[in-house]
């Protein structure tokens, strides 16, 4: 049975949320907003310890066909908020609400097109690049994949390169899907097409209405 605070953190994204267009998935504490080929996610995320919540928000691409709702760009906005009582706690989950919306806004404004999004994601797969924090990974790889669809064909090179020769497991699904989609960048046309039915797809997986690839 659902506690005081999970009750609180619902109606406050009912109250704030919905009104925006965002649906609940389920009875989880993730909302969603459907921008076509991409969501915007907001979850509430509970502790295992004390009760409250931290505040998720990212963008989850379409094209990700993992069967689940990842948080690819963006993540941790708030830290943890712990409920001390339900008149505290009411007031605080009206404010998670309220920062996830105008998060959200930002996100779509940021992603307000392919071309847009392939300039972020390219700054930021660059970015991490040259602060040399990891080996290239899902960052670049979803950068590659805008860049071939915005027609920026030598950006997409250098993403998929970049992922392809680093030391990733060359069995991960990173490296096979990298792999796939270099395979595909000489042909816009293919590429396009195989991009659109996994959206399509992974749009049927998470049980959102069909897709109008003429919205792409």
């Amino acid at each position: 049975m659902p506690g005081p605070h999970e009750k609180l953190i619902a109606n406050a994204a009912k109250a704030i949320l919905r009104p925006l267009g965002f649906q609940r998935k389920g009875q989880s504490r993730l909302w969603f907003f459907d921008h076509s080929w991409w969501l915007a996610v907001v979850e509430f995320q509970p502790s295992s310890w004390s009760k409250g919540s931290y505040l998720n928000v990212a963008a989850h691409w379409l094209w990700m066909d993992i069967g689940t709702i990842s948080f690819d760009f963006g993540g941790r906005l708030e830290g943890f908020a712990e409920y001390a009582s339900d008149e505290q706690f009411a007031v605080v989950a009206a404010g998670l609400a309220n920062s996830a919306a105008e998060e959200a806004q930002r996100l779509a404004t940021m992603f307000s097109s392919i071309a847009d999004t392939t300039e972020v994601l390219l700054e930021q797969a660059r970015t991490e690049a040259r602060q040399a924090q990891a080996h290239p990974g899902w960052m670049a790889y979803n950068a590659g994949v805008t860049a071939g669809l915005a027609g920026r064909t030598d950006d997409a090179a250098e993403m998929f390169r970049s992922v392809l020769h680093s030391p990733v497991d060359q069995t991960s699904v990173l490296h096979l899907k990298t792999k796939r989609m270099s395979s595909l960048l000489p042909d816009a046309t293919r590429l396009r097409q195989d991009v659109a039915m996994t959206i399509a797809l992974q749009r049927e997986t998470l049980r959102l209405p069909p897709w109008n690839a003429s919205r792409f």
